[in-house]
């Protein structure tokens, strides 16, 4: 004590006496007196910039101390300073046993020090953590029962996170918690709504039952919080309840008219419309109240307003029943606004206002927003979702809507820009009526003069436009351009001899053409080469001119160092000038037919759908495959007798400087020229700009002077619309809204086969309808097998399976089996030769001479390798459950004479298994149907599933659905089809169907497997609700029979569950 007060401070001989001896009686005391709080040593670590870690490791050295002390305060004390060394970054493992015992200390104070070190460092690793499992049951047993009110809220909040880790805990402490739904205290009665509404977040249904004191809190309490947090609880119970909403109508309508919380009022307004039938009083007053959010001042009311309208508008018929005065005009407001979350609510809900009539005005809204704003991609993405909705059902004016696509191109950096160069490719292949325009402006996008932008800083001399800067658009979109002149050549509106050199020109004879991508100018290059091949027929009076602009242009392409480029340049340059080429009338009449049938939209998926010919096998090579050639190529030196010249040079090898020397060919005859090389490096800057000059239609400069004077096509192209406009009465353009789909397999239902037939060999999908995006073979291969399931396992050994593949044309299924050692208490014992032999009827083309398959040959290790087994799909007829009834056998040996040992094995293969998808349409299914429904789907079974999707949104769950479905469909080897609902409801619906396999001419020796009639189908039928953090599924599935239905519902609601939240898992 002396060494650390001054002088002036010592106390009296006897006063030092006492206390000596006290510290001397009570070494407790002494170490009480002297250590650190943790406040002190924050303020310590401080006090010492830039010595901290001396400081800390000198804190460390006290705190191994005190942590073997036996005050448990004291150890309380350091365990929490430990927490807070450890929270920035020091390492205290070494003192877990110590956290224990804090832990385990009865007085709450000491033992809150050791629970909080316990969260922080312990993990599943931690060896101590075991001695913590009965201390848990009996504090958290205890708390929950304290009379501290603080303590009771304190536990039924964590009770929440021990579920999440222990869901078996849940029917443990349930009656407890339920308890807790009477407790006097406000904070614990809010804590345990609470509890049970993220309980029920997770599965509503097992809380039915408390409903009648849930009921009785929310008519009884005066707690905003409590509210809402019970309004939240029964809106996740209403769907599962049908009486509860009509219970509720009185509560909910005394707190639409009595509360004064916006926040109560707001989650009132939720539960009305998400629970209670619509068409109701209060649902009535629920959106009147909703208008006042959207009228408020307060930005965070009008957020709130929007994304309940969104949600409300998503179901059927709300905006017919409920008209609400404005809203158009005040969600064009509310895009304006520079919270982004508010924004993107805005165009999402746009989206589901927007009609045909009002579809211009909000476009024209939304390009001024984006040239005004930062974030264009946001308006550009809303505008191009809403116009190619339902196969563009909103656009009345297509002329005018390429006229937008055009303006949203001119974004560089756009990350759209794709998707506006499919839609404008898109809109002419499928409204014929707005090709000859959109020709025209897909030609005046092309034909751009890059030089005038160069030239305009001489405007104050030459007299010459600023505006006439070259316009520049996304690269993607001038290859739309390309391939839109070079497809609809026939359909320019001008002077056809004219036009096609106009057009020939801009996409091969501007220079800026080569600076492009490689992928742009392989299309101008065929573009130019298509126009020309319609010459003929269209503009025989310019055939001259276009052959000329080839030969003068194509040699440049040539030369490119891209290959695609220089090939197809190059096929093009030999087409044009070669014998019986571009140059010979008749073979210019026979190009032109490549143009006669007109061009429809494919639907997606059509190519993997179309049946492979009978005879076919892509497996087997077309050729036999050639021998490489000798390498007989021996490199020369320009002087042999220079050991250090290795590389050949261009005069000794390639032959540059002699082919400068010999008399250039003509440029009709591009074939062993310089030219026709693409390794030639090009000639002088005169020589090419004269080539290009040449008798390719006029003088440059006067070509460089109307470039000069021309306007933005753009704009010119908007008076041109807009002069075509005055006066006349709106043009009313047909959509082909169908796309072509594959041909209706022959083995198809008579009633199918008739559609089919009358669509001229095509299935058209129909409107609104579309098929679902099935995954490639390989992706689905790699997804099967990740499926393997435990077929055997004894105390020595454990076989596992795997339906790997199948392959229809070759009726084989491909299996996977792996098979494993179990050491557990034989660990001295031997297995070997493990084999499995397959049931009488199944054979398997790896068997062998004893017809048994070879699993492990040999010791076997840990784990062996896997092994194919490839089965005849031949002996299963029939689509349901089937368990092959195998046998393994393997040699153990215990320390004596080795055995033989021989025990059955249950081998499982799913139902769909043996199905076959079947290419179909909705009308051919509702057909079949509705001729077969008596006789071949007089079964069905219904089941409904809830899948867990954690932190996804509904919006975010809903995009993710019909590739959901499609991966269910390929695995489940169905075809599937989406019906794609009106856009306010949020339902998703599916068609699912399949063929089962076909009756053989000899009976299965397999027990069970009839076939099923000639022309039965199975027909499955699945909706999806998308829900925030949830998918609720119901799947129902009609056959002829019951045990096919029952079988392969529980595959499908299998399938779906390994998905989302199981082993095939690639969502949320």
């Amino acid at each position: 004590t002396r060494e650390l007060c001054p002088k002036s401070t010592w106390p009296r001989r006897g006063t030092d006496a006492l206390s000596a001896r006290l510290l001397r009686a009570s070494p407790t005391l002494a170490s009480m007196v002297f250590e650190k709080s943790l406040t002190a040593m924050v303020k310590g670590i401080r006090a010492n910039r830039g010595k901290e870690s001396d400081y800390i490791n000198t804190c460390v050295q006290e705190i191994q101390k005190e942590v073997a002390s036996k005050n448990l305060q004291t150890k309380s004390t350091a365990v929490l300073k430990l927490a807070y060394l450890n929270m920035i970054g020091y390492d205290m493992s070494w003192a877990t046993f110590s956290v224990v015992e804090v832990m385990s200390h009865n007085k709450f104070a000491i033992k809150r020090p050791g629970y909080l070190a316990s969260a922080i460092c312990f993990t599943e690793t931690t060896d101590v953590g075991l001695l913590t499992i009965n201390l848990f049951k009996k504090d958290l047993s205890s708390m929950l029962s304290s009379s501290r009110a603080y303590l009771r809220k304190k536990t039924v909040l964590c009770l929440y996170r021990i579920f999440l880790k222990d869901p078996p805990a849940l029917r443990t402490c349930f009656p407890r918690l339920k308890e807790r739904l009477s407790d006097e205290d406000q904070g614990v009665l809010t804590a345990s709504v609470n509890t049970f509404l993220e309980l029920a977040r997770k599965n509503a249904r097992n809380y039915l039952s408390l409903v009648p004191q849930l009921y009785h809190i929310l008519v009884n309490t005066t707690n905003n919080w409590l509210s809402i947090k019970l309004l939240k609880l029964f809106q996740l119970l209403c769907p599962l309840e049908p009486r509860l909403p009509a219970k509720l109508v009185e509560p909910l309508t005394n707190l639409l008219n009595t509360t004064k919380a916006a926040s109560v009022e707001f989650e009132a307004i939720r539960t009305v419309l998400r629970t209670l039938p619509e068409g109701t009083q209060l649902a009535s007053l629920a959106v009147e109240k909703l208008q006042v959010f959207l009228n408020s001042s307060d930005r965070n009311l009008r957020y709130l307003a929007l994304e309940v309208f969104r949600e409300a508008l998503e179901q059927p018929g709300f905006r017919e029943r409920y008209p609400v005065a404005d809203l158009h005009s005040k969600v064009l407001c509310c895009i304006e606004e520079t919270d982004p979350t508010a924004r993107m609510v805005a165009l999402r809900l746009l989206d589901l206002i927007v009609t045909p009539s009002s579809f211009a005005d909000a476009v024209k809204k939304l390009m001024e927003f984006s040239q005004k704003s930062l974030c264009a991609d946001e308006f550009h993405k809303t505008i191009l979702r809403i116009g190619a909705r339902d196969c563009y059902a909103l656009v009345e004016d297509f002329a005018w809507y390429l006229l937008i696509l055009a303006d949203i191109s001119r974004s560089l950096d756009s990350a759209h820009a794709g998707e506006v160069a499919e839609q404008f490719t898109d809109i002419i292949v499928r409204v014929a009526g707005v090709r000859p325009y959109a020709v025209q402006l897909a030609l005046s996008l092309l034909d751009r003069d890059p030089s005038a932008a160069s030239s305009a800083t001489a405007a104050e001399d030459e007299d010459i436009n600023p505006s006439t800067a070259s316009l520049e658009i996304a690269p993607s979109m001038l290859g739309a351009c390309a391939w839109v002149v070079g497809e609809f050549h026939r359909d320019f509106e001008g002077e056809a001899e004219v036009c096609f050199p106009k057009a020939v020109k801009a996409l091969i004879a501007a220079k800026s053409v080569r600076e492009m991508e490689p992928a742009i100018q392989t299309l101008c290059i065929w573009s130019a080469f298509k126009v020309t091949l319609g010459a003929p027929e269209h503009a025989p009076g310019a055939v001259a001119e276009l052959q000329a602009l080839l030969l003068a242009h194509l040699p440049g392409f040539v030369t490119s160092t891209h290959p695609d480029v220089s090939e197809r340049a190059t096929l093009a340059l030999h087409l044009t000038s070669g014998p019986g080429g571009a140059s010979d009338p008749c073979s210019l009449a026979v190009g032109g037919q490549l143009f006669a049938e007109p061009l429809l939209p494919v639907a997606v998926g059509t190519q993997k759908a179309m049946t492979m010919p009978a005879g076919l096998d892509l497996d087997v090579p077309f050729f036999a495959p050639e021998e490489a050639p000798v390498a007989s190529f021996a490199p020369m030196r320009a002087d042999p007798t220079d050991p250090y010249a290795l590389a050949a040079t261009y005069k000794d090898d390639l032959g540059f400087l002699a082919a400068q020397e010999a008399p250039h060919a003509s440029s009709s005859t591009p074939s062993g020229t310089e030219h026709s090389s693409i390794f030639y490096l090009g000639g002088s800057k005169d020589g090419a700009s004269g080539a290009e000059g040449q008798g390719v239609g006029g003088s440059s400069v006067a070509a460089g002077a109307q470039a000069a004077a021309k306007l933005d096509p753009l704009e010119q192209m908007r008076q041109k619309l807009a002069a075509a406009r005055a006066g006349a009465t709106a043009t009313r353009y047909e959509v082909l809204r169908e796309d072509v789909r594959a041909p209706a397999p022959a083995a198809a239902a008579p009633a199918a086969g008739a559609a089919a037939a009358g669509a001229g060999g095509a299935t058209p999908a129909g409107a609104g309808v579309s098929a679902l995006p099935i995954p490639a073979d390989k992706e689905l291969t790699d997804l099967q097998g990740r499926l393997w399931s435990v077929c055997f396992s004894d105390d020595f050994v454990r076989v596992y399976a795997c339906v790997r593949s199948k392959n229809q044309k070759k009726q084989q299924l491909r299996l996977e089996l792996r098979c494993e050692r179990l050491a557990g208490e034989n660990g001295d014992a031997v297995v070997a030769d493990v084999g499995l032999r397959f049931p009488a009827g199944v054979a398997a083309l790896e068997v062998d001479a004893s017809g048994l398959l070879p699993l492990a040959p040999g010791a076997l290790g840990e784990r062996a390798a896997k092994v194919r087994a490839t089965l005849s799909l031949a002996p299963f007829l029939v689509p349901a459950l089937c368990t092959l009834a195998a046998e393994v056998q393997y040699t153990l040996t215990r320390g004596g004479a080795p055995e033989r040992i021989a025990s059955p094995l249950e081998l499982t293969l799913p139902p769909t298994t043996f199905l076959t998808h079947l290419p179909t349409s909705e009308d051919e299914i509702a057909t079949y149907m509705a001729d077969h429904a008596a006789e071949l789907l007089t079964e069905q079974t219904a089941e409904a599933v809830t899948l867990q999707m954690p932190g996804r949104t509904a919006g975010d769950v809903a995009s993710e659905l019909p590739r959901l479905v499609g991966r269910c469909a390929g695995l489940c080897n169905l075809y599937g089809i989406q019906q794609q609902a009106p856009a306010q409801n949020k339902s998703q619906k599916f068609l699912m169907v399949a063929r089962p396999p076909a009756a053989s001419a000899q009976p299965s020796p397999l027990a069970g497997q009839v076939a099923l009639p000639e022309a039965a189908r199975v027909v499955c039928l699945c909706a999806g609700m998308p829900r925030d953090g949830s998918l609720d599924i119901k799947v129902t599935v009609k056959a002829c029979r019951k045990d096919v239905c029952d079988d392969v519902s529980a595959q499908l609601v299998s399938v779906f569950r390994d998905l989302v939240e199981g082993r095939l898992r690639t969502f949320g």
